[in-house]
C-alpha cells in the first residue's frame, strides 16, 4: 500500500473515531439531561409533598415514692411491661404497721365511748321525761284535790256560820284544805325540779358530741396512717415499659426521688413541622407513612392526632415585589402503633402525610 493510501486510511479512521466520540458525547449529554430532569422532578415533587423529618418520641413518666424510707422489694426490672396501678416497689413498713395498730385501737376505743355516750343520752332523756310525766300527773291530781278541798271547805264554812255543822267538821275541812295546798306545792316543786333536770340531757348530749369529736379525730389519725401505708407501696402511674431503674432494693430513698422511668413504647409518636404554605392540606386523622433508617424497606402507618394552631419559627423568607415576610411552620403530631416494639425512642423518622384525591 502506498503512502497516499495509508494517509487516506488514517484520515478515514480519524473521522470514524471522531464520529464515535461525538455520538458518545451526545448519548452522555442526553443521559445526564434525563438524569437531571428526573432528579429535578423528584426534588420538585418532594418539595411539593407533605414530607418532613422528626424524631420518634413516646410518653414518659417517672415513678417515685411520696414518703422517704428504705426500699424493701422491687418485683419489676428494666424491660418489664407494667399496667397502671401495678405494684413496682415497697418500703419497709414495720414502724408504720405498729402505728397503724395503735391508731386502730384508739379509734375502736373512741367508737365504743361514742356509742356509750349516745346510749346515755337516750337513757337520760327517757328517765327525765318519764319522771316529768309522772310529776305532771301528780300536780294535776293535786290541783283536783285542792279544788275539791276548797269547795268542801267553802260549803262547810257557810254551814258553820249558820251553826249547821260542828266545829269539829269545820276544823276537819280546814285541815283538808291546807293539806291539799301543801300536796300541790310539793307536787309542783317536784315537777320544777324534774323540769330542771332536763339539763342533764343537755350535758349528756354535750358529752356525746365530745365523744363523736374524739371518734372523728381517732378516725382521721387512722386514715392518715392508712394513707401512709399505701404510700409505702409504689404503683405505676401509667402503663408502659420500665426503661430506667434508678435504685435497687435495700437503698434509702427520699420522697420524690425517681425510682423508675416508664415509657409507653407501644404508642410512640413523631412531631414534624409543616410550613404555612402546606398546613392547609393537613387534617386530623390524616394517614401518614413513616420510614426509619433501621428498617429501610418497611413503612409504618400512623395518623395525625394534633395540629398546633399557633405558628412556630420561620422556615424560610418569602420575597415578593411588594413586600417580604417570614414563612412560619406549624407543629403536627402523628401517632404510630408499635405493638411489635420495632420503633425505638430517638430514631430519626421521615414522615409523609398521605393526601386523598381532590
Amino acid at each position: 500500500m502506498s503512502t497516499a493510501e495509508i494517509l487516506a486510511q488514517i484520515e478515514k479512521n480519524k473521522k470514524k473515531t471522531l464520529m464515535v466520540i461525538l455520538a458518545l458525547l451526545l448519548v452522555v449529554t442526553v443521559a445526564f439531561g434525563l438524569f437531571f430532569a428526573k432528579n429535578n422532578a423528584v426534588i420538585a415533587e418532594e418539595r411539593d409533598s407533605l414530607t418532613a423529618t422528626g424524631t420518634i418520641e413516646a410518653k414518659t413518666v417517672t415513678a417515685a415514692f411520696k414518703i422517704p424510707g428504705k426500699i424493701d422489694a422491687m418485683p419489676v426490672e428494666e424491660g418489664s411491661k407494667v399496667e397502671e396501678g401495678q405494684h413496682l416497689a415497697t418500703l419497709e413498713n414495720n414502724q408504720l404497721m405498729a402505728k397503724y395498730t395503735q391508731a386502730q385501737g384508739a379509734y375502736e376505743a373512741a367508737l365504743s365511748q361514742a356509742e356509750q355516750a349516745g346510749s346515755a343520752v337516750a337513757l337520760t332523756e327517757q328517765q327525765v321525761e318519764a319522771t316529768i310525766s309522772q310529776l305532771q300527773a301528780k300536780v294535776a291530781q293535786a290541783e283536783v284535790g285542792l279544788t275539791d278541798a276548797q269547795q268542801m271547805y267553802d260549803r262547810i264554812s257557810r254551814l258553820h256560820q249558820a251553826e249547821a255543822v260542828s266545829d269539829k267538821d269545820y276544823d276537819q275541812a280546814k285541815n283538808n284544805l291546807e293539806l291539799a295546798k301543801n300536796q300541790l306545792l310539793e307536787a309542783q316543786a317536784g315537777l320544777d325540779q324534774a323540769l330542771a333536770s332536763r339539763t342533764q340531757v343537755q350535758v349528756a348530749q354535750a358529752q356525746y358530741q365530745a365523744a363523736l369529736g374524739q371518734q372523728t379525730q381517732a378516725l382521721g389519725a387512722l386514715e392518715e396512717i392508712e394513707a401512709t401505708l399505701e404510700d409505702a407501696v409504689l404503683k405505676a402511674p401509667a402503663p408502659g415499659y420500665i426503661t430506667q431503674k434508678y435504685l435497687e432494693a435495700g437503698e434509702m430513698v427520699n420522697a420524690g426521688t425517681p425510682v423508675f422511668q416508664i415509657t409507653d413504647l407501644e404508642r410512640p409518636y413523631v412531631k414534624v413541622f409543616i410550613s404555612e404554605e402546606k398546613i392547609g392540606r393537613v387534617q386530623l386523622n390524616q394517614e401518614a407513612e413513616i420510614r426509619v433508617p433501621a428498617f429501610p424497606d418497611k413503612v409504618f402507618k400512623g395518623k395525625v392526632v394534633w395540629i398546633n394552631d399557633a405558628g412556630d419559627f420561620a422556615v424560610r423568607r418569602a420575597v415578593s415585589e411588594q413586600h417580604q415576610r417570614d414563612l412560619r411552620s406549624f407543629e403536627v403530631r402523628i401517632d404510630i402503633p408499635n405493638e411489635d416494639l420495632l420503633l425505638k425512642v430517638g430514631m430519626t423518622a421521615t414522615v409523609k402525610l398521605v393526601e386523598g384525591e381532590k
